[in-house]
């Protein structure tokens, strides 16, 4: 097992919040002198990172001008390194880092690394814990709801620190890293240690919403709030309606409501919106609208792709009710649109760039469908022909552009492709026949 063998010693403050201890992390910093086995990922010039099954310890890239690359890894010389274990997850998080995670799967871990963009120098995560899918998850035989399909695994604050879940002593916490020195990133256990948490979001403010239950006993669940003060409240958001952040970086969640009285074709989705009282902390939760959709429409959050556009969020669901719920929007008002109007019957994936979002799916006649979709005024555009291309995975671009992996059907060939905002395709790879099962965009 590759380990970063550092001087750094680990500390323990006696300081004892209601978040637990400090923890002094690891570094691997380039030209410090340490004696460690990995020091660099050559991801400098990466828009994307992906791995794809039977590749081993390998980990991939696309390169700023569209080349797919084999990730280098380096020690402290610049010599070539092999990993031992094969990569499992990748987390973007934010302008600065990347999250890498190898082992047997997301959630059985051996080693984990946070990765500066700007160099590639790697910071070992082992003394922090590693980080785990903010989903579901089994807990003595107690299975939690799932979250989004596209869920968010890592959050960041308005200061840059950095949040996660991790394996804790009986359970799962939320862990918080600063990394304003990167001398000294300390870990703090950000959930009180009794809890364990099941599936959380941090808003821009440092206030963590979660789900979780009393370690050991699940008949002991809860929604709690945990403020950046260091306040805990329950009871401020619905147990079976876990919260989301709205494009201002907020605390929101949303439910199906009755219908008005006399019209039961048309029950109502409330969007509730929880600010929390800087000078006390303390939270609370206020309406920010409420919409009309059909009798037929769910608000089912596990079955649900949330599509982050600016200024706009967006709910694309493909259980119980194929459907789009627009909650978060200039306007501050809701609406429910039918995927009927984009071509399309099923909705397999979802995803979104700042000014579109793109929905892969069938149609009446089961063909594959993909469209872009513009959020101002609902017109959409097909980006494939019926049944060309089988689709596994897609991303986009800070330009605007849909990267995807696909089973080209012409020829039974796994190729990389790239629509350009205006719906150009090119093909970036099809001799190495990849199927992705990760791809993370990170620029």
């Amino acid at each position: 097992m590759t380990r970063i063998f550092s001087r750094v010693i680990v500390v323990l403050l006696t300081v004892l919040l209601i978040v637990g201890g400090v923890t002094l992390l690891p570094s691997c910093r380039e030209g410090d002198g340490e004696q460690v086995t990995l020091a660099k990922m050559d991801i400098i010039d990466a828009t994307h990172l992906f791995i794809a099954p039977g590749s081993g310890n390998k980990l991939f890239k696309i390169t700023e001008t569209g080349y797919i690359q084999e990730v280098i890894y380096e020690d402290e010389v610049g010599s070539n390194v092999t990993m031992v274990e094969e990569p499992v997850a990748i987390y973007d998080v934010d302008s600065e880092y990347v999250i890498v995670c190898f082992g047997v799967n997301d959630i059985d871990i051996s080693e984990g690394y946070l990765v500066r963009k700007s160099s590639g120098a790697v910071f070992s995560l082992e003394d922090a814990g590693f980080p785990i899918p903010n989903t579901q998850r089994e807990y003595n035989g107690f299975s939690t709801p799932a979250y989004f399909k596209n869920v968010e695994a890592v959050f960041t604050d308005s200061s840059g620190n950095i949040y996660y879940l991790a394996q804790s002593v009986g359970g799962v916490e939320i862990v918080k890293l600063n990394t304003q020195s990167t001398d000294s990133i300390t870990k703090i256990g950000y959930s009180p240690s009794v809890d364990d948490v099941w599936i959380f979001i941090v808003d821009k403010d440092g206030n963590a919403a979660y789900l979780g239950c009393v370690k050991g006993d699940t008949s002991r669940t809860f929604a709690r709030i945990r403020t950046a003060q260091g306040g805990i409240y329950d009871d401020v958001f619905d147990f079976h309606n876990p919260p989301w952040l709205g494009a201002d970086g907020l605390i929101y969640w949303a439910y199906l409501g009755e219908a008005e009285p006399g019209h039961p074709e048309h029950p109502v989705v409330a969007v509730e919106k929880i600010s929390i009282n800087a000078t006390s902390g303390v939270p609370t939760s206020s309406v920010y609208s409420v919409f009309e959709v059909e009798e037929s429409v769910d608000l089912w959050i596990p079955g649900c792709h949330k599509l982050e556009l600016q200024g706009r969020v967006l709910l694309a669901q493909s259980v119980p009710k194929d459907h789009i719920l627009e909650l978060y929007n200039p306007a501050n008002s809701g609406r429910s649109l039918n995927i009927a109007a984009f071509n399309l019957s099923r909705l397999y994936s979802a995803v979104a760039s700042d000014n579109f979002y793109y929905l892969h799916g069938s149609n009446s006649s089961t063909n594959e469908v993909l469209v872009k979709v513009d959020p101002t005024d609902d017109s959409y555009t097909a980006l494939l022909s019926t049944d060309e291309y089988c689709i596994y995975t897609m991303s986009t671009s800070s330009s605007d552009e849909l990267i995807f992996n696909a089973l080209r059907m012409s020829d039974g060939v796994n190729v990389i492709g790239k629509f350009d905002v205006s719906g150009n395709l090119t093909i970036l790879d099809e001799e190495s026949d990849v199927e992705m099962v990760v791809l993370e965009r990170i620029q």
